[in-house]
């Protein structure tokens, strides 16, 4: 039996030019062993042409690539200085957290505005912010701040919570007493999860975030603005539409919640109607539809009342919606026309406003 000739030696540029090349950070290096490799082997009769040949495809499109990405990060990164930078891109944002933000302050947060659906009070774990003039798109303004009540310790976060949500509805008013005319938007804050006796940071700060698109202005709202009619008729109706707002996350799966703020509602609709019937200065093309917003709040005033006292969820479902109509917004609607005041419009049916 003849025995076979014995086969040329494999090329150790050739392996090298491979293995280099499938390690990103080598793979200029395996790209010139392969070239050599290939410029070798002809002269030297080695084998291994084919893998110098994958080790220099495969290392010459890594650094094809790599030079792609630093060429577009490279043009990315210029046009970030040259716009300022952030999440928002503009030369006059200022890089800051949740902690730097007053009331008024326009902002973009890192971490998103609200809470995660179906989680109430949920902390924001990401402080970063962008602070942006309101006169530029931005996705929320701080409505009001103030310091949790007393110097004592708190450290239940659900009491800190319960205390924000309280702090936060009257200082929305105060920053925008026609809530009516705010654009589609959600209400969200920043607190402490715990303060001690002894200090610590105390401050809550409350905010409203877009639903949709960027604001360009500052949504607060100048009382100078309106006329005597339409600031009295506003300041009376500011006692239901906190009580309306003071609805928390609980309110439809906790009886105790529900109760409590159909207390609230029956409270806040009674001194408004009482409001209304004492305003000052409404036009007398007015005085119908008011008059008409304040019965309608009357009797809602007693629906919810009864609807507080309810022993179970099921007969407070019952009793808050007896007649399938538990709201006043049809007479606010036409109180708000009269005194021209903006109204969504009806016949549009999306969100528009007339004045």
């Amino acid at each position: 039996m003849g025995v076979g000739a014995p086969q040329p030696p494999l090329s150790g540029l050739a392996v090298a030019s491979l293995v280099l090349s499938l390690l990103v950070c080598l793979a200029p290096l395996g790209l010139v062993l392969g070239i050599v490799a290939l410029v070798r082997i002809p002269g030297n009769g080695k084998r291994g042409k084919g893998l110098a040949v994958a080790g220099t495809a495969v290392g010459g499109t890594v650094v094809a690539l790599t030079a792609l990405l630093l060429v577009v990060g490279g043009a990315r990164f210029d046009a970030w200085t040259e716009e300022g930078g952030g999440l928002l891109g503009s030369r006059d944002t200022k890089a800051g957290t949740l902690t730097d933000l007053k009331a008024g302050d326009c902002f973009a947060p890192a971490g998103g505005l609200f809470s995660p659906q179906g989680i109430e009070h949920e902390r924001m774990t990401d402080p970063s912010v962008e602070i942006v003039p309101c006169d530029r798109p931005h996705p929320a303004q701080v409505y009001g701040t103030f310091r949790l009540k007393g110097d004592h310790a708190i450290s239940d976060p659900a009491a800190v919570a319960a205390q924000t949500f309280e702090g936060c509805v009257p200082l929305l008013h105060d920053f925008a007493p026609d809530t009516w005319a705010l654009p589609a938007v959600g209400f969200s804050s920043y607190y402490p999860e715990s303060v001690s006796g002894t200090g610590g940071d105390r401050t809550v700060r409350c905010w409203l975030g877009a639903e949709a698109g960027l604001p360009e202005v500052s949504l607060r709202q100048d009382p100078g603005a309106w006329d005597a009619g339409q600031r009295a008729y506003l300041k009376a109706m500011r006692p239901s539409s906190e009580a309306w707002l003071s609805a928390s996350g609980k309110v439809d799966t906790d009886l105790a919640a529900a109760t409590a703020w159909a207390e609230r509602m029956a409270e806040g609709g009674a001194e408004s109607a009482k409001l209304l019937r004492e305003a000052d200065g409404l036009p007398a093309r007015a005085r119908g539809p008011v008059t008409a917003l304040a019965n309608r709040l009357d009797a809602l005033s007693g629906i919810h009342r009864s609807a507080s006292r309810a022993p179970t969820r099921a007969e407070f479902e019952k009793r808050w919606d007896i007649n399938g109509d538990e709201d006043a917004s049809g007479e606010e609607w036409e109180a708000r026309l009269a005194l021209g005041l903006p109204v969504e419009d009806e016949e549009e049916g999306d969100g528009e406003q007339q004045g």
